[in-house]
C-alpha cells in the first residue's frame, strides 16, 4: 500500500466535505417541501421516507397526508372512551 500524499489527503477531505454539505442541503430542501414523513425515525426510516417522498412527487392528489400537521401526534390513540377501558387489566 502506498503512503498517502498531502495532495490525496486534501482532495479526499474536500470531496468528503462537499458530500456532507450536499446531503445536508438535500435534507433541508426535502423537509421544506414536505417530503419527509412525520414518523421518519426507526429502522425502516430510509425506505419509508423514499416511498413517502416518491408518492408526494409522482401523484398530484396524494393521500399521504390526511390531516394537517397541527392535528398529528406521535402517539397511537385508542378507540373509545378512556373510562370504559380503565377497568381492564393492563389498560391505563
Amino acid at each position: 500500500m502506498t503512503d498517502p500524499t498531502r495532495r490525496k489527503l486534501i482532495t479526499t477531505g474536500i470531496a468528503a466535505m462537499a458530500g456532507v454539505t450536499g446531503l445536508s442541503a438535500a435534507a433541508r430542501i426535502a423537509q421544506r417541501h414536505g417530503l419527509i414523513p412525520p414518523d421518519h425515525g426507526g429502522l425502516y426510516a430510509p425506505g419509508e421516507t423514499l416511498t413517502y417522498a416518491a408518492q408526494r412527487i409522482l401523484t398530484r392528489h396524494s393521500m399521504a397526508r390526511e390531516f394537517p400537521h397541527k392535528l398529528r401526534t406521535n402517539e397511537a390513540s385508542r378507540a373509545g372512551n378512556k373510562d370504559s377501558h380503565s377497568k381492564r387489566p393492563g389498560w391505563s
